[in-house]
């Protein structure tokens, strides 16, 4: 069989790249620390590598959202901390005008003082996070309650419905409140109205209506205790999802990793055999551009 000089050049060509082919490879592995940079490097890895940098997306938004819940339920509950602290300054309030030796000015003075515990009620219910409120329910754009012309606080603007933020799969977290559960539950009226009833029973001195407003400040304050209560609930359930999340996705990269990074030991010794073949292919290129007419018709 003979073998003109156009086709051994072209085999050994085709050795040369080839050589230079693997060289490049194994040079991008070292440099890289990755084993696969492409499909056709490994069609089966790079699909189960997409399944896992999938799940890492996944895992990411869920820390996002646990990171807005947690940021969200935080300003609630140093909200409902202060509905508690006001509340028990108005209950205490509420004590002190039932003294009965109280001047008219102490009784003024009082009153004064639950007007103000009122209007910082009112603040704490109309507290908005991120231009959203907190306690409208789902009408998060509309202020819960509203300042009327007479100086009175207006009935509930809000909802019963629920903001809820997904951190898992099955898991999702209630991020917005209905106001009328901490102002006036199942009692026969709102927190507001009973500001309203106790301020003018202190001014008359009337024992009979301090007595009623004392026993429904006690129903509001048990209502935000009762929804504070679940907020820390919530707030320590999301502390840890993101611990839990922080692992999975832990875990998830440890098994991409093993799926795409490169072994570099076998990564180095691989350049290093793929150079000399390279070297080779050269030389014997080298070689056999030098040959002559004469060297062939020997």
């Amino acid at each position: 069989m003979r073998i003109t000089f156009s086709s051994g050049q072209s085999a050994t060509m085709a050795d040369l790249e080839s050589a230079a082919a693997s060289l490049a490879r194994h040079q991008r592995e070292v440099s890289s620390g990755k084993r696969i940079q492409a499909p056709s490097d490994d069609p089966t890895a790079w699909a189960a590598g997409v399944r896992e940098r999938s799940e890492i997306a996944s895992v990411d938004q869920y820390a996002r959202s646990a990171d807005s819940a947690t940021s969200r339920l935080t300003v609630a509950d140093t909200v409902l901390a202060d509905l508690i602290t006001k509340l028990t300054a108005a209950r205490a309030a509420v004590v002190a005008g039932q003294g009965t030796i109280q001047t008219a000015s102490q009784r003024e003075a009082t009153a004064k003082e639950l007007e103000g515990l009122r209007d910082a009620v009112f603040d704490d219910m109309n507290t908005q996070f991120r231009g959203t409120f907190l306690f409208s329910g789902a009408r998060g754009l509309d202020a819960p309650f509203l300042r009327n012309p007479d100086g009175s606080v207006s009935a509930y603007q809000g909802d019963s419905g629920d903001i809820a933020i997904d951190v898992d799969r099955t898991r999702s977290v209630r991020v917005s409140f209905d106001g009328s559960e901490l102002t006036q539950g199942l009692a026969a009226e709102d927190v507001f109205a009973t500001f309203a009833k106790v301020i003018a029973a202190v001014r008359n001195a009337d024992q009979t209506a301090m007595a009623e407003g004392l026993t429904s400040l006690e129903g509001a304050f048990d209502r935000v205790i009762r929804v504070q209560s679940g907020v820390g609930a919530d707030l320590n359930a999301l502390d840890d999802q993101r611990g839990r999340l922080s692992e999975m996705k832990l875990a998830t990269n440890t098994r991409l990793s093993k799926i795409e990074d490169a072994n570099m030991a076998e990564s180095i010794t691989g350049m290093q055999q793929a150079n000399t073949a390279y070297q080779a292919a050269l030389s014997a290129v080298a070689t056999r551009t030098r040959l002559s007419l004469l060297d062939y018709l020997k």
